[in-house]
């Protein structure tokens, strides 16, 4: 279990990353809806998954061994931690002399098809770069 206290550490790349998002979208609309601004930004690819390579080891490793680890997490979570599984499990598969946390460093810093958050911290997240003065 994360600790409830725990901080993200790319949590600054990800908040300027969707905001350009965000502002990118706001541009293309010729009739602006905040709500389609956020889902387009967290419907984004996103340069990496946004989860520290230790503790995707971890939750892998507990998929792996059959532990329901993904019972209970928000369901954009465990839609990232299924995927980097997949991706960790075909490349498992491929190399199967390498260890575990370089395959998972491997998958967790390649593209990720989108943001892995819900709209509502999206906005949350917004709303604090906005009030920080960043948007």
């Amino acid at each position: 279990m994360k600790k409830s206290n725990a901080k993200c550490e790319f949590a600054s790349q990800r908040s300027q990353l969707l905001i350009k998002n965000f502002q990118e979208s706001i541009a293309r609309q010729s009739k602006i809806s905040i709500n389609k601004a956020c889902k387009d930004a967290v419907a984004a690819p996103a340069p990496r998954f946004w989860v520290s390579e230790a503790r995707a080891t971890r939750i892998v490793s507990m998929i792996m061994k059959g532990e329901k680890v993904l019972d209970g997490m928000h369901l954009q979570k465990r839609k990232m931690y299924l995927e980097i599984y997949e991706r960790v499990k075909a490349k498992k598969e491929a190399n199967p002399e390498l260890p575990l946390g370089d395959i998972v460093f491997d998958v967790v810093n390649s593209p990720a098809p989108s943001f892995y958050i819900t709209i509502d911290y999206a906005r949350k997240l917004l709303k604090s770069q906005q009030n920080s003065g960043k948007v």
